[in-house]
């Protein structure tokens, strides 16, 4: 498959989404397309730079590297701040651009780095991840998270453009690749019923190496996410329905100190957490309920975690979709279509998530 390029209108620029097999070579020819001419500064993680730094050198000989850990533990302003020493060090200029390869850490991180240094600098998005490529690379959303709670610290920040190279998710471990198809699989759940039928008939055979099968649907994930963002760019409506499994995915992973479940996995019992809500609202069938309940078991994904449910209900008053006092929930109507709801009762919310944090 051809590399596929969809242009989003965001952020007062029209930006470039290269997807599919060898995007990453095409990265030279975005740059002059939106007349970048500064030079580059790559932070990679230190998994993507073990798997691909020759092929990175080979695509931006020029570029100075900056290895990091890519961790979630480690996605905090004090580990920014080294960046932007890094920055300082190397007398980069407003010209020139950061370049973030490897997850979606290195996504919020770079992106932050880029917005706050010299109050704003160039920006690349190269994601070398299934979650990456279809969520944390696309929108323009950066930050670093905070010990009570995730990317309460960030900006709105767009790039000049993204590369999502489907060649290298080949070596992703089956936890990883489970991880980001979960945040495909939200994206299907209230927003593309094609999509997610796409889902239930080869999710039991789709894997990291299958870079033509997955162009079009990481194609499509990114197609979706931008027809959101032009929308609604800083939040406030559509976009949020982009969060959806995430109200307590979020909540999950700040309880679990972000070190013991993936993001992905996170949204996963988010999105559990959900349905059961939808279901006793009755705005969601239950025959709706269990395809989503299978699609995420087809993709080896955890529906329940232990943890505290009293924890995580006190948790959600971090949450950024709360509008005043009232917290947001995004819930599915059917597969294929979501809404934003505000008027959930908390008996409710704490039912659902007693039964996805059950042991």
């Amino acid at each position: 498959m051809t590399v596929v390029t969809r242009w989003l209108k965001a952020g007062g620029r029209n930006v470039p989404l290269l997807a599919g097999p060898e995007a990453l070579g095409e990265l030279p020819r975005a740059l002059a397309e939106v007349g970048f001419e500064g030079r580059l500064f790559v932070v990679a993680d230190q998994y993507a730079l073990q798997l691909y730094e020759e092929r990175l050198r080979a695509v931006l000989p020029e570029a100075t590297l900056l290895c990091i850990s890519g961790a979630e533990a480690d996605k905090t302003l004090a580990h920014v701040e080294g960046i932007w020493d890094w920055l300082i060090n190397n007398g980069a200029q407003r010209r020139d651009a950061l370049v973030g390869f490897g997850g979606g850490v290195v996504c919020d991180m770079v992106g932050f780095a880029a917005a706050c240094y010299l109050r704003g600098v160039g920006l690349v998005n190269a994601p070398t991840t299934l979650l990456a490529q279809v969520d944390a690379a696309v929108g323009g959303k950066t930050g670093v998270n905070h010990p009570r709670g995730k990317n309460l610290i960030g900006a709105f920040y767009q790039p000049l453009c993204v590369v999502a190279d489907t060649s290298l998710l080949a070596t992703l471990s089956p936890r990883a690749f489970s991880a980001g198809m979960a945040e495909v699989a939200k994206m299907a759940m209230i927003l593309d019923a094609d999509l997610f039928a796409h889902l239930e008939d080869g999710a039991n055979g789709l894997g990291p190496h299958d870079a033509d099968k997955l162009a079009p649907i990481v194609a499509r994930s990114i197609e979706l996410k931008a027809e959101i963002v032009e929308r609604d760019e800083r939040e406030s409506g559509d976009r949020m329905l982009l969060n959806y499994g995430h109200t307590v995915g979020h909540a999950l992973e700040a309880a679990a100190g972000y070190s013991a479940l993936l993001h992905g996995e996170a949204v996963a019992v988010g999105m559990r957490a959900a349905a059961e809500i939808a279901q006793r609202l009755n705005v969601l069938s239950a025959e709706a309920a269990q395809r989503q309940a299978q699609l995420l078991k087809a993709l080896a994904l955890p529906q329940s975690w232990s943890a505290s449910p009293e924890d995580v209900l006190n948790r959600l008053s971090l949450d950024k979709k709360r509008a005043g006092s009232r917290q947001r929930w995004v819930l599915a109507d059917r597969v294929g279509a979501g809404r934003v709801h505000d008027d959930v009762p908390t008996e409710i919310a704490r039912q659902a998530i007693a039964v996805v944090t059950e042991a």
